[in-house]
């Protein structure tokens, strides 16, 4: 990940509170706390019942993307000079506050009411929609468009390390350098990997002058943007398996940027594609070949999506080896450690998944067939990540890990 110089942190060590046992407390406190805040503010049961499932999971992607603004672009700047706990209870509100307005304010009534009406629930249904349908279209415009975002506000800090403007800028000048640029190239990449998809769903608008037809077609034979998830959702995984368990690795074998970071992304890109194959090719043998036009596990959208699916099922695993099991293995050399961790987060992110279908109906209140149309396991994963990062990156792992003097 990338390391970050000045402020509290560097006058302190974080260290882990309870022994050997930091790791698993940590594990259940987060989960627990997505869990009930999920009961209340999601579950279909509940009070608020906001999972209908595209509307939570458009709150819940909104809220991880202020995370990475906040926390990899302008590198928590200004609140670098706080401990954990001050710190937390500072970030957490304001990147709230960001999410919500983002949302609510910038994307229905701004851009999706001027510019783009399928991001905007009211923009919709005044053209004419039923309040339903302009919801769950809007959701999935913005569930989308995070999706881009995750991938393009991450990868230059990542990948290319913040050049060319790292060492010669200083924050915030350098977050908004930073920004700015992956804000451009967001979308850029929305333009090419999903408004085709939005061309297709609303053709008599968007033909000729918004939308050309979606370029997969031809051979992914869906017009649907599942397809896009379904190799991206891989994208974003391996990004942040870059910074984390494999310490940049491989990339880092190129020395120089910008090389180093045109090597890294075009090989995300090619192993994306790879992975997502490997997926559709399993399936294939479980459920029988895909059917162009089928419905649920039959039809070829869904196996799309399940394969950006099985990736978002790792991204937990991952962070919770990386921050609170010290990102264990590190006794071997560089190369067999890296293999073990890969194996291990993939292991458990399959442990995950298992998991999350064969309680996900008692304990989320979601659909208890696993095919469903409305199951969306990616919205549970993503709120669960909210939580994690809240504690590992705005409060620094903090109760888990404790600040002593070095």
């Amino acid at each position: 990940m990338v390391k970050f110089g000045g402020g509290y942190m560097s006058q302190v060590k974080m260290v882990p509170r309870w022994g050997k046992a930091t790791g698993v407390i940590a594990v259940i406190y987060t989960t627990v706390i997505a869990w009930v805040i999920w009961a209340i503010l999601a579950d279909p049961r509940g009070p608020f019942r906001f999972y209908t499932p595209l509307y939570w999971f458009a709150i819940a992607n909104w809220l991880i993307l202020p995370i990475l603004w906040m926390h990899l672009i302008f590198e928590d700047h200004p609140f670098t000079r706080f401990g954990p706990k001050k710190k937390g209870a500072l970030m957490i509100p304001v990147s709230v506050f960001i999410s919500l307005f983002s949302f609510y304010v910038f994307m229905w009534y701004i851009y999706g009411f001027m510019a783009i009406p399928y991001f905007s629930w009211p923009k919709l249904q005044s053209m004419g929609l039923s309040p339903l349908v302009a919801r769950s279209y809007s959701c999935f415009g913005n569930i989308t468009a995070v999706f881009i975002g995750l991938f393009a506000f991450a990868f230059w800090p990542i990948l290319f390390e913040n050049w060319p403007w790292k060492g010669k800028l200083q924050q915030p000048s350098l977050g908004f350098a930073v920004f700015s640029f992956s804000a451009l190239m967001g979308v850029f990449l929305f333009q090419i990997l999903f408004q085709p998809h939005y061309g297709e769903a609303f053709p008599t608008s968007q033909a000729y002058a918004i939308a050309s037809p979606p370029w997969w077609q031809s051979f992914s034979l869906t017009y649907h943007g599942f397809f896009t998830v379904g190799w991206f959702l891989w994208a974003i995984v391996y990004l942040f398996l870059t910074a984390t368990i494999w310490e940049g690795k491989p990339w880092t074998a190129v020395k120089k940027q910008p090389w180093r970071g045109i090597f890294g992304f075009l090989g995300i890109i090619g192993i994306s594609w790879l992975t997502m194959y490997l997926c559709l090719a399993i399936m294939d043998i479980l459920l029988g070949p895909g059917i162009p036009g089928g419905r649920r596990a039959a039809g070829l959208p869904w196996r799309y999506l399940h394969s950006g699916e099985i990736a978002a099922f790792i991204l937990p695993a991952a962070v919770y080896l990386y921050y609170y099991f010290d990102n264990w293995p590190r006794k071997f050399s560089p190369e067999v450690n890296w293999l073990i961790r890969t194996f291990l987060v993939f292991l458990f992110g399959w442990i995950i998944g298992l998991v999350y279908y064969a309680v996900g109906p008692a304990a989320l209140g979601v659909p208890s067939t696993w095919d469903s149309e409305v199951q969306f396991p990616i919205a549970w994963i993503v709120w669960w990540l909210v939580v994690i990062l809240y504690n590992a990156w705005y409060m620094d792992r903090w109760p888990a890990f404790k600040p002593v003097k070095p």
